[in-house]
């Protein structure tokens, strides 16, 4: 258990690193707002994208089809888990604070914040069933959560689902696996340099965000600990169990585990921002919680791996 946790917990240290040079360039001054918003499109529009067909390009075989299908059955299980336990779970006397907070609990910076482990610790492979995970979160939350932040119908989106980079780069890799196509020569170079990204980009990235809060507000909330005691641990614990209970091991249960434990998605406070929703709370706890996440990620992953 202390060996596997070691090994995560190396691989974090490296992660915060990165983030720390965020950090200081963007308190520095030197990376400004709208440098982090265009770093941010080219990881979602192309780094995410290039290290998704990066990772399918496996061969099709009844085993692999397999193990995709069930990191795509518990991606799902996982996301209908979360939601009903933060509902039941997460008290608050405003309606509004609540919602922002059941999202928190529900929606995991799968891409961000788990691509990243999941190359370190897996390889493509990693990225491969961490993409099913990934394909699950916007389609969810451009939809069921759209229209459960604001409470209008008018809100629920299919378009803005389907229209996401991350399912483009996921629809771009499956057309990649199923069809057995192969890059090569430059194609595969410049796919594969654009692909090597995906771990220090959002990293600084991240860290670029944090340079610009203020969480003293946060860590007096007794209830944003309680969500982030749930999104850090207790779910992804909880899903842990249940997966392995159901025989799911090996990377497939890996992969998954590190995609359910990382900190909330940022999308999240872009959608309370976008609605006028407590952007300041969603954003105070998003920062709180990916620097939770430094200390909490490694003992979840590294009880994973003992497990697998």
């Amino acid at each position: 258990m202390l060996e596997n946790v070691m090994t995560v917990g190396v691989q974090a240290l490296i992660l915060f690193a990165l983030i720390m040079v965020g950090f200081v360039l963007g308190k520095a001054k030197l990376i400004s707002p709208p440098a982090i918003i265009g770093m941010t499109n080219l990881t979602l529009y192309v780094v995410i994208p290039c290290t998704l067909i990066n990772a399918f390009q496996l061969e099709l075989t009844p085993n692999t089809l397999r193990d995709f299908l069930i990191s795509l059955a518990a991606a799902v299980g996982i996301h209908a888990f979360n939601f009903l336990t933060g509902f039941v779970l997460i008290r608050d006397k405003d309606p509004v604070r609540k919602r922002v907070f059941v999202l928190a609990a529900t929606f995991s910076n799968c891409n961000f914040m788990g691509f990243p482990l999941q190359t370190a610790l897996i390889g493509s492979a990693g990225i491969f069933y961490g993409s099913s995970y990934a394909m699950v979160t916007p389609l969810t939350i451009w939809t069921g959560g759209v229209l459960y932040l604001d409470g209008d119908s008018k809100s629920f989106s299919l378009k803005k689902a389907l229209l996401n980079p991350g399912i483009f780069g996921i629809i771009a890799g499956l057309l990649v696996f199923f069809s057995g196509v192969t890059l090569v020569g430059p194609v595969e170079a410049v796919v594969a340099h654009l692909a090597s990204m995906a771990v220090p980009l959002p990293m600084v990235i991240i860290g670029c965000q944090l340079a610009d809060m203020d969480l003293r507000q946060i860590l007096r909330d007794k209830t944003a600990w309680l969500v982030a005691g749930l999104r850090l641990l207790i779910l992804p614990l909880s899903e842990m169990a249940i997966l392995y209970l159901l025989g799911v091991r090996g990377n497939v249960l890996l992969a998954t585990i590190i995609a359910a434990c990382a900190p909330p998605a940022a999308i999240v406070a872009m959608m309370a921002q976008r609605s006028g929703k407590e952007p300041e709370l969603a954003s105070e706890m998003v920062s709180l919680q990916t620097l939770l996440s430094i200390v909490t990620m490694p003992f979840v992953v590294g009880l994973t791996q003992m497990l697998a």
